[in-house]
């Protein structure tokens, strides 16, 4: 059976999120990407499709299955028909209501099985915020919608991927315990219970996406080599070790926990199908060492599935036509060879 066609969101429309997909639909034969259609204003996109001179032939379709027939020759785009009024590089909170609505009506196309999954195009979570928007994140408000659409109560987790790790070494895989908050704020945030809940939910998703019947995971330390046995610190003995003892007797494969310091190393990351970390930079700055420009982002233990590109808005360039496609790619290649 042929895989449904990918939805798209809008993305900040000040950003480099027009800039960046249609360039990838003009490289849809040369990187075989599969069909995908955007949920988009096409006249928003016209502009960046003028003002860059892409030369991106636009059609709008009524249902995302019509998408399948047209890709080849035209990107296809489900037309909001908003007027959107938008400047390069200077975000404006009156475009938010756009890039949310854009957000749920592609998990709702998911979620009716029209379409095989989405791919969310970067954000401004300050400017969303700014027009009250209650969440941390895109990961978190797709958490909330798989709650209120399918009554489906799960722990999403964040997962980051590398695809070309420069190292050569396997790719790395990290789960995120907690995402979107202040450094001083993670003790506060994490128990017992709340690990526990991250563990399920990335080794749910290491089953369910990645397709590995019995994960190994490890588990990262909070403290500089992992507590020396509590001399610097004691959350490792505490908090961690009683949670990995609780994990084994439920037949969950997890080892931990690990110095931060060594475990991402190829010969080290190789014995591990992915590495849980407790906060953001912990997971982040490895991924994005090793592989900047091909890394995704995975909501992981959603009844959809979800990528992103591994980066931001990227106001700073937005009106200079050289934003790169390399994760927006990796992330429809992700969805192609996953879903």
């Amino acid at each position: 059976m042929k895989m449904k066609p990918i939805a798209i969101t809008m993305g900040e429309p000040s950003g480099i999120a027009s800039e960046i997909i249609l360039k990838s639909w003009l490289l849809r034969r040369k990187k075989k990407l599969p069909p995908f259609f955007l949920v988009d204003c096409i006249k928003k996109l016209e502009k960046i499709n003028q003002l860059f001179k892409l030369d991106v032939k636009l059609k709008s379709i009524k249902r995302p299955e019509d998408s399948i027939g047209v890709f080849q020759e035209f990107l296809p785009v489900m037309d909001m028909q908003n007027n959107i009024d938008f400047h390069l590089g200077i975000p404006d909170v009156r475009n938010s209501k756009y890039v949310i609505s854009s957000i749920e009506k592609s998990f709702d196309f998911v979620r009716l099985n029209k379409a095989g999954g989405m791919v969310t195009l970067p954000v401004c979570k300050k400017t969303l915020k700014k027009y009250g928007f209650k969440f941390n994140g895109q990961t978190e408000f797709l958490s909330y919608l798989s709650k209120k659409k399918i009554k489906k109560k799960s722990e999403e987790i964040m997962i980051l991927s590398t695809n070309k790790p420069i190292d050569n070494g396997p790719n790395l895989t990290v789960g995120l315990i907690t995402t979107h908050i202040p450094l001083k704020r993670v003790l506060k945030e994490i128990s017992q219970n709340k690990l526990i809940d991250k563990i399920h939910a990335f080794n749910n998703s290491l089953k369910r996406i990645w397709r590995i019947k019995i994960p190994k995971i490890a588990l990262a330390s909070i403290n500089p080599h992992a507590g020396e046995g509590g001399l610097i610190g004691n959350e490792e003995q505490k908090l961690i070790l009683p949670v990995l003892k609780k994990m084994r007797l439920e037949k969950i494969n997890i080892i931990g926990p690990l110095s931060s310091d060594s475990c991402f190393f190829k010969k080290i990351r190789v014995k591990y199908n992915g590495i849980l970390c407790f906060y953001h930079d912990q997971g982040l700055a490895p991924i994005k060492i090793l592989d900047f420009y091909n890394s995704v982002n995975i909501t992981g233990n959603l009844p959809i599935f979800r990528v992103s590109p591994d980066h931001g808005p990227a106001f700073d360039i937005a009106k200079k036509n050289i934003a790169k496609t390399n994760s927006l790619i990796a992330s429809i290649k992700f969805l192609e060879k996953f879903c």
